[in-house]
Order: C-alpha cells, then sequence, then structure tokens
C-alpha cells in the first residue's frame, strides 16, 4: 500500500516537471519577426555566389532581395553582369532598361544596352540607344561607329554619311581612312550622288594609287557621266599598272575617238585592226571606226578606197555601208549617200527602216540648203519637199524652209513653216527666234516680241533671242522692261558694245540721262568706232551742257 503511494506520488511529479519543461519551452520558441539584411549584407552575399560561380543561386537570391529593393543599383548590375555572364542577355537587356529608368543618365548602362540591341539584333532599339548618347556626348566613337553602321543596315545613307565623316576626323591611319571613304562612297552612290561618290573614289586614289579596283570604278563613273577624258586617264592609268591588253586598248581607242582625239584614236585603232587580224570578230568594226576616223579628219577619198575594198569581201556588212554613205556625205555627193542609204533600207528590220528614213531625210535637208545657198532656190525647196517624203514630221526641214523663205523675202511662207517646225518640236527656241523674226520683218512686233519671248522662256540662256526681245520691248516703248533685259544679257556678254548702246538709249528714253551717258561712253570703251554711240554720246552731252 505505501509502495502503490509513493509510485503514484513519483509519476505525479515526474508529470508536473514535463509539463513544466514543455511550457519552458513553448515559451522560449515563440514566433519572432525575421531580421532583412541590409544592402551590404546583401551585396556581400551575392558576391561571394558570383565569385565561386553559383549564378542560379545568385539570380534567385537576387531577383527576391530586389522586390524589396528596387532601386538598388549596385544588386541590379551585378544580376546584369550574371546574365550576361550566362549568355541570358534578354533578362539583362529588361534590367538595364530597369537601371536607366532609374538613372538615366548612366552612360556605361547605356552602352551595354545598345551593345545588347546590336548582339541580339534589334537594330531599331540599338539606334534609339546609340542616338541618345551620341546626343549627350558628340565625341562618343563607339556611338558614332554603331551609328554609322545602323543607319547604313537601314537605309538611310544620308544620315551614314554623317557619322562616316566624324569617324574619319578622327582617323589618321591611311587604311583606315580608305576603307572608311569607300563605304561613304558607296553610299553616296546609294543615295544617287554620282558626282560626290566619284570625288570620294578619287580622293581614296590619291591614297591608294595603285588600287587597281578603285581605278575601274573611278572609270566606271566618269563613263556614267561620259567624261571620256577622265576614263581614257584611268585607263591609261590601269595600262601601266596592269599592262595593255585588247579590251583595254579597245576602251582608250574609244576615249581617243570620243573626245575627238582623232590623230591618237587613229593610232588606236590602228594597234587593234594589227593585233586582232582579219579572223577576229572585231575586225570589222575596227575597220570601220578606222574609216570614220579618217572622214573626221578629212581624209575621205582613203576611207572610201578602203571601204570600198572591205565591201567587195563583205558584202553582207550593213555598218560598211553606212559609213561610206557617211563619206559621201562629207565630200557633198548627196545622191550617192543617198542611193546607198536606199539600197540599206531594203535590209533593215522595220524599227530600224524607220530610223534611217529619218536620216536620209537630214541628208536631203542638208543637201537643199547647199542648193539654196548657191542660189538654186527652185531645186533647193523641190529637195525639201523630197526630203519630207521620207519623213513628214522633219521640224529641221520646216525650220530650213522657213529661213530660206526669210532670205527671199517671202515671210508669209516663213511664219507658216516655222510654225509647223514648233507644233512637231515645241521646246525648240530656234524654231521661235525664227517665227519672231519673220513677224518682225513684216512689222508685226507684237507677235514678235510673243516668240521671241517664248525663246528665252525654254532657253534662259539664248543670248540672241533675248536681245531680239529687248529691242522688241524698245520698239513697244516698254522702255523700262527693256532695261532689264539688257542688264541681263549683260552678265554673259559683258564687253557687247551694241548691247551697251541699246541700253545706254532705253535709259535715255526713260529719262535717265546719266545712265546713258554711262553705257555709251561703255560701248565707245569697248568699241571705239561705233558710230551710233558716238553720235548719240554727242547729242546728249550738248544737250545736257546747254541746259546749263
Amino acid at each position: 500500500m505505501n509502495v502503490n503511494l509513493l509510485l503514484i506520488c513519483a509519476l505525479i511529479i515526474f508529470a508536473f516537471i514535463i509539463l513544466r519543461i514543455y511550457f519552458l519551452f513553448l515559451l522560449n520558441t515563440e514566433e519572432k519577426e525575421p531580421v532583412e539584411l541590409t544592402v551590404d549584407d546583401v551585396l556581400e552575399r551575392a558576391q561571394q555566389l558570383y565569385n565561386n560561380g553559383l549564378h542560379l543561386e545568385l539570380q534567385r537570391f537576387l531577383k527576391n532581395e530586389l522586390t524589396k529593393k528596387f532601386n538598388s543599383l549596385e544588386l541590379r548590375k551585378l544580376l546584369i553582369r550574371s546574365y550576361i555572364d550566362t549568355g541570358n542577355t534578354k533578362f539583362a537587356a529588361m534590367h538595364l532598361e530597369a537601371v536607366l529608368k532609374i538613372d538615366p543618365t548612366d552612360m556605361d548602362a547605356k552602352e551595354e544596352l545598345g551593345k545588347i540591341y546590336l548582339e541580339d539584333g534589334n537594330k531599331r532599339k540599338a539606334l534609339n540607344v546609340y542616338e541618345d548618347i551620341y546626343k549627350n556626348n558628340p565625341t562618343d566613337i563607339v556611338a558614332i561607329k554603331n551609328l554609322a553602321q545602323l543607319y547604313r543596315d537601314i537605309s538611310n545613307p544620308e544620315k551614314a554619311i554623317k557619322m562616316y565623316k566624324l569617324l574619319l576626323e578622327a582617323e589618321d591611319d591611311n587604311n583606315e581612312i580608305a576603307k572608311l571613304k569607300h563605304t561613304i562612297a558607296q553610299l553616296y552612290l546609294l543615295d544617287g550622288f554620282i558626282d560626290d561618290a566619284l570625288k570620294t573614289y578619287e580622293e581614296i586614289a590619291q591614297i591608294t594609287p595603285d588600287d587597281t579596283d578603285v581605278i575601274n570604278i573611278i572609270a566606271e563613273l566618269a563613263y556614267k557621266k561620259n567624261d571620256w577624258v577622265k576614263c581614257l586617264e584611268c585607263y591609261e592609268k590601269l595600262g601601266k599598272v596592269k599592262g595593255e591588253n585588247i579590251e583595254l586598248l579597245e576602251k582608250i581607242a574609244l576615249m581617243h575617238f570620243n573626245i575627238k582625239q582623232w590623230d591618237e584614236a587613229l593610232i588606236s585603232y590602228r594597234k587593234l585592226i594589227d593585233l586582232e587580224g582579219s579572223q577576229s570578230t572585231n575586225y570589222l568594226h575596227y575597220q570601220n571606226r578606222y574609216c570614220e576616223i579618217l572622214i573626221h579628219k578629212g581624209q575621205t577619198q582613203e576611207a572610201i578606197e578602203i571601204l570600198t575594198n572591205l565591201i567587195s569581201d563583205f558584202p553582207n556588212e550593213d555598218s560598211l555601208a553606212y559609213t561610206l554613205a557617211q563619206a559621201y556625205v562629207s565630200l557633198g555627193e548627196y545622191e550617192k549617200a543617198v542611193d546607198m542609204y536606199e539600197n540599206l533600207i531594203n535590209n533593215l528590220p522595220p524599227e530600224q527602216t524607220e530610223i534611217l528614213r529619218n536620216y536620209i531625210s537630214r541628208i536631203i535637208s542638208t543637201w537643199a540648203m547647199d542648193l539654196f545657198n548657191q542660189g538654186e532656190y527652185n531645186k533647193a525647196f523641190d529637195k525639201f519637199m523630197e526630203g519630207l517624203k521620207y519623213n513628214e514630221d522633219n521640224a529641221e526641214i520646216y525650220y530650213k524652209l522657213g529661213r530660206c523663205n526669210c532670205e527671199i523675202k517671202s515671210y508669209q511662207d516663213a511664219i507658216g513653216h516655222f510654225k509647223r517646225a514648233i507644233s512637231i518640236s515645241p521646246q525648240e527656241s530656234k524654231y521661235y527666234f525664227g517665227l519672231g523674226y519673220a513677224y518682225d520683218e513684216i512689222g508685226d512686233i507684237k507677235n514678235s516680241k510673243t516668240a521671241f519671248f517664248d525663246a528665252i522662256s525654254i532657253n534662259p540662256l539664248d543670248i540672241k533671242s533675248r536681245k531680239a526681245y529687248a529691242i522688241a520691248l524698245t520698239k513697244e516703248l516698254e522702255y523700262a522692261n527693256a532695261v532689264e533685259q539688257f542688264l541681263e544679257i549683260l552678265k554673259s556678254t559683258p564687253d557687247d558694245a551694241d548691247t551697251m548702246y541699246n541700253l545706254a538709249l532705253a535709259y535715255e528714253l526713260i529719262g535717265e540721262k546719266d545712265l546713258a551717258i554711262q553705257y555709251y561712253k561703255k560701248a565707245l570703251a569697248s568699241q571705239p568706232e561705233h558710230e551710233e554711240a558716238k553720235y548719240n554720246l554727242e547729242l546728249l552731252t550738248n544737250e545736257l551742257a546747254q541746259q546749263f
């Protein structure tokens, strides 16, 4: 009984002790608020993770911390470095954009972001970033270089050229300068500025004078501009650098021909004929061109002899007959020329036949003018009519008919012919001048003034028409307008005594007597024997003397 009681008491005491320990445990394990890490603490731990190459743990850790420390640039930049190191440029760009929202002046972040955009092929975003960098720092070479390439990639040659020129200013290595200029020249071509491209390639040629590729490009551009002299210069330079060959000799010969250096052209084509031989496919072309040059040099009989022999060997070669006809034209043997061209017509397709008929029409027109100048007026007019049979829309024939009718004072017929020429070719100023002249001869000043005005409207540099217009204004008593026209003429022909005389006369008629005297004197200084100027100056000087 005592034993049981003692056991019960022991159990009660033990239970009490257990309960006490439990409650103490509960008291000691009461929940506490977590302690927040400082930026320095986070940065220290993150740096350790970064140094140990634990990028995934670092990225999870920093993403979590940045939700509480959004504006911490140090943490965000370390996270960016981690993303870049692991090739996750998409997230790196996202955090760089966040950095720039916090600090828009952070140039390092902008440059890194621009670099990422470039590498990812996001050219538009890269362009915006580098434009912003350049705006804040116009001397930033990296930004300028990237902008140059970006503008080039998006086909904005004008802005690309500007950037490449800035790179040129900062470059002192000749090889790099040549490369930059080459790129600029290509951009000029892309933008359609052939002159600027040509000038730039010529600058490159000064840096690398033996660069045959550049010389070839200059030649090609000069050819597009019909600058035969520059082409010849390039081809001759290529010959010195690379040595002569048939293709190059042919180009040199053509350039001599185009710039009418007949002696040099003759030598070049003779050389080609000798090198190629009669079996060459180009043999007849060279011989034909050789004969053309002889004709230009006045050695027409020699050309005729060569052509006649060639035609007997190659009767189906129409180009030889064409050149022979030209030789007859140059000798004034128009009938032979026309006969040859008519024979050629039978062998040509319709589109070429029309061209040749027009050419025959022009030859007959020249024939008619020769007859007219020899005083054989009836034969001349018959020939003009014959020329119109080959081409009834030959404006030049109607113009020449008008001129011929003016010579024989048949002005009404001349007016009709000039009007017909104008209806066919309304943009030819000399046709209006002819019409104005015919009207002036019959005293119709109003219509002559209109015709002369139309002539200078089409061609403001037509001095002959402008003079006639100014004189017509004087006849119409429009002296002030006439003065303007005479002054305009003197800009182009400052020593024209007749124009200075007419200007002085117009000034006198509007009462500007001092100016009139000034220009009478100028006319006499230019042409001391100008009788009208001398006479008018004396009269005006005496008149003014009597007033005093």
